[in-house]
């Protein structure tokens, strides 16, 4: 592993970078860039809380991550734009664009490749999530328009991808799946509104706020961040890396800095793009792997406009309100290396998208194995997919047999099943007779009895003992 400062000829910003090399096959297996969203969110963040080699502990020590993407890939995560995580310094406002920041990297890829050339003409993904659904496709845009050379792009992958403000916003998941009623939505305009009149009074104060908060998202951060990283690994990231040793460690060398996952400073000077769209028709005849994907339990870019970007048709006036994609394969399921349902997906020209069941905004935090899955399928192709090899969770394991004990009376772990299943009969007994109760005559008697062999029976029938 390397990680550092690789500064930029044409402006001096340092730009952080932390390459992990491939487990697999280093010297072949292909080079991955990994750029989280915000803006102003740091690279490191996806590292330790979602598919980097380590996971930071309550303790600020560090373990290993078994759903790390650099099983068979080289991966740079970077930190990007400049002011974000450890790449220095804070820029201006004006130079905090989506054009400014793509011509950054693309300077970047040149110094990288000058200063570690054994990945000159190696096969080159980019990756990301969320805004990153703005940084992916000005890069590669710019790639495709302007050549690096020595660079061989192949592909890219964005997750969850904030692509266009008007269709991205469309849809509330939320509110569509009546978890918010019309006063919830309008509420929140009206405080928004409220908030934003109070600007030019608390300009320092508003300043230190994150605006990615001020959604129906939050309502919902307890479900979409569950997972097998856990729900705790932002805060215990934040910690280590603020270490001095840990700085020391990572070539952080100018001065100690307060790392924050996401940059206020930055989110707030950020001139956001309102379509990304426009940059798609050059990048899809490029001849690129192309794979966009979505959490459907995303409250934050809702999997639905997604969709809607991808097949809506030109409207007119040649304003264009989607890619109008046309269909190759069909909508379908597709099951993970565990055997369960995984989501769904369906192939556009030049250009797959699919969907994780269960997942967040961040899908390789709340679906990690899948999220692996899915990745080296999408660069390895079926091979990948058919040899996949994973840690198995220990439920994973259990089948009729393991959960089989024989009733002999004993008091251990394996006693409590014929217990709890002799408790559900006797409860679901206790109910028929309530019933029957409840319909007899005043005057009739009504006498109960248990039939033990008939519980018995039922018992062995179900396969619980033997």
């Amino acid at each position: 592993q390397y990680a550092g400062h690789i500064p930029l000829p044409s402006n001096g910003q340092k730009m952080f970078y932390w390459l992990v090399e491939s487990e697999s096959n280093p010297s072949t297996d292909p080079l991955v860039l990994w750029l989280n969203g915000g803006p102003g969110c740091s690279s490191l963040g996806g590292f330790f809380t979602e598919l980097g080699p380590f996971v930071v502990q309550s303790d600020l020590s560090v373990k290993r991550n078994p759903y790390a993407w650099n099983r068979k890939a080289n991966m740079v995560f970077l930190d990007s734009p400049a002011g974000v995580g450890f790449s220095q310094p804070l820029l201006n406002a004006s130079d905090y664009t989506d054009d400014f920041t793509a011509g950054r990297l693309v300077e970047f890829l040149k110094q990288f490749l000058v200063l570690y050339p054994q990945y000159k003409n190696r096969d080159f993904y980019i990756t990301g999530e969320s805004y990153a659904g703005m940084y992916i496709p000005f890069l590669v845009h710019k790639l495709i328009t302007d050549p690096v050379e020595n660079l061989h792009l192949t592909g890219f992958a964005i997750g969850n991808p904030f692509t266009d403000t008007v269709i991205d916003g469309t849809f509330n998941t939320l509110q569509s799946c009546n978890l918010l009623d019309r006063s919830d939505v309008y509420g929140d305009v009206c405080l928004l509104t409220q908030v934003t009149s109070l600007r030019s009074s608390m300009p320092q104060q508003l300043t230190s706020a994150n605006p990615r908060r001020r959604s129906s998202a939050k309502l919902v951060r307890p479900l979409t961040h569950r997972g097998v990283i856990g729900p705790c690994q932002a805060l215990y990231t934040a910690q280590y890396l603020q270490l001095y040793a840990v700085q020391r460690a990572l070539h952080v060398y100018d001065m100690h800095v307060n790392w924050v996952s996401c940059n206020p400073r930055v989110t707030s000077r950020y001139t956001r793009t309102r379509s990304a769209l426009p940059k798609y028709p050059t990048i899809l005849q490029a001849g690129l792997k192309a794979l966009v994907y979505s959490g459907d339990a995303d409250a934050t870019v809702p999997f639905l406009g997604t969709q809607r970007w991808l097949t809506t048709p030109n409207m007119d006036n040649n304003v264009s309100d989607g890619l109008d994609l046309s269909i190759v394969s069909p909508w379908q399921s597709w099951v993970g290396p565990d055997k369960q349902l995984a989501g769904y997906t369906v192939r556009y020209t030049n250009l797959t998208f699919t969907t994780v069941k269960g997942a967040g905004h961040m899908v390789p935090a709340t679906r990690p194995l899948h999220a692996l899955y899915l990745f080296e399928c999408f660069v390895y192709g079926q091979v990948a997919c058919d040899s996949f090899a994973y840690p198995k969770d220990s439920l994973e394991y259990l089948s009729g047999a393991d959960i089989s004990v024989g009733f002999d009376g004993g008091r251990g772990e394996g006693a409590l099943i014929p217990w709890a299943i002799t408790a559900v009969v006797v409860v679901l007994g206790s109910m028929l007779g309530l019933v029957f109760w409840a319909k007899k005559e005043p005057d009739q008697v009504v006498e109960y009895s248990v039939d033990k062999s008939t519980t018995t029976r039922s018992m062995s029938t179900l396969g619980m003992y033997r």
